[in-house]
């Protein structure tokens, strides 16, 4: 559902009257998400355990169902029904989302025919359990040449999931000086049936800086680094956490489009010939901008 920064509680707080609505708090989370190019939003829902597990503000892009139940574990076989040719190693499932007992994030290791191979279970899970596609972010990043240093979009990065990587081809000019070309098992085995495709890695050895959004890929299977990933993370903040200039910015935003409904932002307005001159193309003032910098997505997709 749509991001909601305020809540009742923090009205008074905030400077909102107690007839503020939800509607219109919605509304201006909404512009929020926006401003920050962030449509999953900031705030992330939390497993039983306490795990961040998908971007509250997601739905769910796609659905399966197991046929069988299924205990804890690792590398645990799950039969399921659906499209499950449109799956890919890598990807993360959420499982029995909105039963906040049970609920948890699935990372794909395998298929084959209807069954799939889930990284780790922690809890036991009933036949029928759904398994919701699209509730996490995902960002596809080329590798810099040589280097497993890259950087993701949105921070503060509170779990990394899952990812997979392959392996590619420099451009023609680079091809006496490309990694894969050294002494590796890739360089091996390019020359005979191609790159490999797709593979999963696991986040044991993947290192991020919550912060900045840095992130460090271990090498692959072929002993070399990968051309280009896809990772699967939770980013933001729990709701009880969320930051207070975010939720000023949230009340100042329905403050003015309470204040001037049809306007907006207006410095000025003139009868004759009927003129009006606005502060800005943006209902969120320079203020409200800048309380919400920190937390705008990076341009590095």
């Amino acid at each position: 559902m749509p991001s909601a920064y305020l809540q009742t509680g923090d009205y008074a707080s905030y400077g909102l009257p107690s007839s503020t609505t939800a509607a219109q708090v919605q509304s201006a989370s909404i512009l929020i998400d926006a401003y920050l190019k962030r449509p999953e939003g900031l705030v992330w829902v939390p497993d039983a355990n306490g795990y961040p597990t998908y971007m509250a503000a997601l739905s769910a892009s796609m659905q399966f169902t197991t046929t069988a139940a299924f205990e804890p574990g690792q590398n645990v076989v799950v039969p399921i029904s659906g499209p499950i040719n449109t799956l890919a190693v890598g990807e993360v499932l959420i499982a029995d989302l909105g039963n906040a007992e049970m609920m948890e994030a699935l990372a794909v290791v395998s298929m084959q025919g209807n069954t799939v191979t889930f990284r780790c279970v922690n809890f036991s899970h009933a036949s029928g359990c759904t398994l919701s596609r699209g509730m996490t972010l995902r960002q596809h990043k080329f590798m810099p040449q040589g280097r497993p240093l890259t950087a993701l979009a949105y921070t503060p990065v509170v779990r990394l999931i899952a990812g997979q990587g392959r392996y590619g081809y420099g451009r023609r000019g680079d091809a006496s000086r490309y990694m894969v070309d050294e002494f590796n098992l890739l360089a091996s085995l390019s020359h005979f049936g191609g790159p490999p495709v797709w593979e999963f890695f696991p986040m044991e050895n993947t290192g991020v800086d919550p912060e900045s959004g840095q992130l460090w890929v271990p090498a692959g299977v072929m002993l070399a680094y990968y051309s280009e990933i896809n990772i699967w993370y939770v980013a933001g903040f729990a709701q009880a956490n969320l930051p207070s200039a975010v939720k000023q910015a949230c009340a100042q935003l329905i403050t003015a489009r309470v204040n001037l409904p049809e306007m907006g932002a207006v410095r000025s307005y003139k009868a004759g010939d009927t003129a009006v001159q606005a502060f800005a193309a943006s209902i969120l003032s320079d203020d409200s901008k800048d309380m919400l910098a920190p937390y705008r997505a990076k341009l590095n997709f």
